[in-house]
């Protein structure tokens, strides 16, 4: 297998089918546009994580060594102890898990995109991923 640069290509779906430079410019937009949500998504997966860290993971004045300690981002949210925050707690990490599924399936898509050899679906992903991040970047310091 080797990257080609003709205007005819299947991505993902039987249906969709490019056959042409109008179709191809389309294609690349789309899959552009998908990257962009990728990366806005991991900014937003790591500001919620940032949220829900325990107390006891925030303190930065307690040193441990790493066979002590999981790591920190396996670590999941600590339920909280009263019942009306625990229904908030729930919903707050099945938002979490929902976000997780669709960060997964998405990057899966956007490989399979690459896998379609096609250079311009190729430099779409790349161009989307730079854009992406140069956007959600700045978000990420704010938090």
């Amino acid at each position: 297998m080797h990257f080609t640069v003709s205007s005819r290509v299947t991505l993902l779906f039987e249906f969709w089918d490019v056959n042409g430079p109008a179709g191809m410019v389309v294609s690349v937009l789309v899959v552009l546009l998908m990257t962009v949500f990728y990366e806005l998504l991991k900014i937003w997966k790591v500001s919620l994580d940032s949220r829900s860290k325990p107390p006891s993971l925030l303190d930065s004045s307690s040193r441990t060594t790493l066979v002590e300690t999981v790591s920190e981002s396996s670590v999941p949210p600590a339920p909280p102890q009263h019942s009306s925050s625990n229904k908030r707690w729930f919903l707050f990490h099945v938002l979490q898990t929902a976000i997780h599924v669709v960060q997964v399936v998405l990057s899966y898509m956007l490989m399979l995109c690459i896998m379609s050899y096609s250079v311009w679906i190729f430099l779409g992903v790349v161009l989307g991923s730079a854009i992406g991040y140069f956007v959600a970047y700045p978000l990420l310091i704010r938090l």
